[in-house]
């Protein structure tokens, strides 16, 4: 600071004749504050720190000023207000917090303001949200606008020099602090040495219990696809505005709403940004707003107020609003309940212009498991831009976050098999999984196996023995094709049943974008050798896995596809990209005709070439009944040593029919 604080007392003035005090800006109850209060002399330290030169001069005098200082808290409301009498000769301050609902209203106590100005007297209003509470002719007519957040920590040092009369050395960052937190560590009988322990040691404290502590980079997480990439676009642009290279205010895109279904991780990717961008972490959801009080509605608007407020009082933050679809859209509310709901979705709408606007240094994320739910009001430019969604993680995100929440357990080990049993699972149920294993590994005394995971990730099997050998030999006929045929990249196989999925292969393809014909005809024949071994065996049955899974529907897709679509079948006309030929077969019946002709061409190759690799499929299916999931590695140790056998060449049909 420049100066020192001044302890001199300026009495308040009694109104002038004919003007009533201002209804609610003055409580009986109201504490006086000592001289020698600490929080009445940070808060004339922060005054202080933020008026200018000039500002000080006008204030000192009856001027007709009219100054609105907005605080972070509503703590801070008190203090300042005594603090301001010290600093400035006023007449009339306003002191509102929203807690007085028929008093605390921006269009209560205009007449006296005007009239309090008109005749020269300064006048003032503190808030921790002006233009909600204080009367709307003071906030327009202001001459001078203050911010006071968090108390820095030059103002700081400067409070604890004049309390204690000792230089304050070795202050740390006090981020997460609140403004009486900081009131409470300085102590006039005390050192500064005393005061600094205090303050850094509450401050480690906050950090270390913030749920960004142990957070991880938002590079190092999985499963959140174009969220993952808004965040590190996001932090990129932090990082220019922190490095001085650009402000605040340019940084695009930093409110959005993240959509999902329960258990996808929004309340942890929230975190894991946090963390990423260096920010504090704010968190907030409709249920605290109305548990913060007895639930009416001006409890529920003050929560609402708070919420900002307190991002605003540690901005630049990462303000995190859960539960958002919990605030009903007002086109669908009943005529019952709109008189409530309208003014809450107001006032938030009204926080959200404040805390989006170039002016504010907050970063908002709204959470929701309902999208679609939301009042269209909060889904637009300049409030909550955009909704991203956050779905199921795929395979290989499900072996990232169980690798994630193993935490340097079972080192080395393929997991790619719980890719696949795991599809379709949350990432709070992936979590769980590792927590479920490594407790039956504590409880028996030993390091965590994947034999744990695999008890905890697929339950013992109560399908009866016959029709697991027969699912067995299935997906392992899908895995050894895949390997001999060179299709793809064999990354597991297995027979743990999950949802509609009697057991599952999972291969990465080699030529996806482009695949010559005789590499379509390689897939279906991949495709179709789990039913050529069910013949084999004992006959075809209808398949597993419903009409999105079955491999006759893949099968057919992939053939109709190459007639109509790939230009692989002799003509070269387009007549509709892979997903559309669904419905073009149910009507066309030649199209009909040839893909028949062709998926039975290749199940008689299916046929052979099951047979060529009997040896190969029975030794992977006798491993996978023992570990219910193999990695693409082990099947191909499997099958390294055993030679094709030998069986009759293969001719191709002439009548349409298998020749088995």
């Amino acid at each position: 600071m420049s100066k020192s604080v001044s302890l001199k007392h300026i009495p308040a003035k009694a109104p002038p004749p004919g003007l009533d005090p201002i209804p609610g800006d003055h409580d009986a109850a109201d504490l006086l504050l000592e001289e020698t209060s600490v929080p009445r002399l940070l808060a004339t330290a922060m005054l202080d720190a933020a008026l200018t030169r000039r500002d000080r001069r006008a204030i000192a005098k009856r001027n007709g000023i009219a100054l609105v200082v907005e605080v972070g808290s509503a703590e801070m409301i008190l203090p300042v207000n005594e603090a301001l009498r010290e600093l400035g000769d006023f007449l009339e301050i306003c002191r509102r917090d929203g807690s007085q609902r028929s008093a605390h209203r921006p269009d209560i106590g205009c007449e006296q303001i005007a009239s309090l100005l008109c005749r020269g007297y300064n006048t003032a209003g503190i808030s921790q949200a002006p233009e909600r509470y204080l009367p709307a002719t003071l906030t327009a007519a202001a001459d001078i606008r203050l911010r006071l957040g968090f108390p820095s920590p030059r103002v700081v040092r400067a409070l604890i020099r004049h309390v204690t009369g000792q230089v304050a050395r070795g202050l740390g960052s006090l981020a997460g602090l609140s403004f009486l937190d900081v009131c409470s560590a300085i102590r006039g009988n005390g050192s500064a040495r005393d005061a600094v322990r205090r303050l850094n040691a509450m401050a480690a404290a906050r950090r270390a219990a913030s749920p960004t502590a142990a957070a991880p980079h938002l590079k190092d997480t999985h499963g959140y696809g174009e969220a993952k990439d808004w965040g590190l676009t996001l932090a990129a642009a932090v990082e220019e505005w922190r490095a001085g290279h650009r402000p605040w205010s340019s940084i695009p895109d930093r409110n959005v709403v993240l959509g999902g279904p329960p258990g996808t991780g929004k309340t942890q990717f929230a975190v894991s940004l946090a963390s990423t961008l260096g920010l504090p972490l704010v968190t907030s959801s409709v249920s605290a707003w109305f548990t913060a009080g007895s639930g009416y509605l001006n409890d529920v608007v003050k929560a609402i107020d708070n919420t900002f407020s307190e991002a605003n009082a540690v901005g630049p933050c990462v303000l995190l609003l859960d539960e958002l679809d919990a605030v009903p859209n007002r086109e669908t509310t009943d005529s019952r309940h709109r008189d409530f709901w309208t003014p809450v979705v107001t006032s938030l709408l009204l926080a959200l212009d404040g805390a989006t606007s170039n002016a504010a240094n907050l970063v908002v994320v709204g959470a929701t498991n309902h999208p679609d739910r939301l009042d269209r009001a909060l889904v637009r430019p300049g409030r909550l831009n955009k909704v991203i969604a956050i779905g199921l993680p795929d395979a290989d995100a499900v072996v990232g976050i169980l690798r994630q929440h193993l935490e340097g357990d079972l080192p080395g080990a393929d997991l790619e098999g719980f890719g696949v049993l795991g599809a379709g699972s949350t990432g709070a149920e992936i979590a769980g999984w590792a927590k479920t294993a490594r407790a039956i590994a504590r409880a028996e005394d030993r390091s965590m196996t994947v034999a744990d995971l695999v008890r905890v990730v697929a339950p013992t099997d109560d399908r009866p023995p016959e029709l697991v050998r027969a699912i067995a030999c299935h997906e392992a006929a899908h895995a050894v094709m895949t390997e001999v045929l060179g299709v793809g990249d064999l990354a597991c196989v297995t027979i743990v049943e999950r949802g509609d999925l009697a057991g599952r292969t999972r291969s990465r393809l080699r030529n996806a974008q482009s695949m010559t014909a005789a590499q379509v005809d390689d897939l279906v024949v991949t495709t179709l050798a789990g039913r050529a071994i069910d013949e084999i065996l004992g006959g075809a049955n209808s398949g597993a896995g419903g009409p999105r899974h079955s491999d006759l529907a893949l099968a057919t897709g992939l053939i109709a596809s190459k007639i109509a679509s790939w230009g692989l079948h002799g003509r070269l006309i387009h007549r509709g990209d892979h997903g559309e030929l669904g419905d073009l077969l149910k009507v066309d019946r030649h199209l009909q005709d040839e893909v028949e002709k062709e998926l039975r061409r290749l199940h008689v190759r299916a046929l052979y070439a099951v047979r060529e690799n009997g040896r190969r499929i029975e030794r992977v299916a006798r491993r996978l009944l023992q570990a219910r999931v193999l990695s693409g590695d082990e099947v191909r140790r499997i099958i390294a040593d055993i030679p094709a056998e030998v069986v009759p060449t293969y001719v191709p049909p002439t009548d349409g029919g298998p020749h088995a």
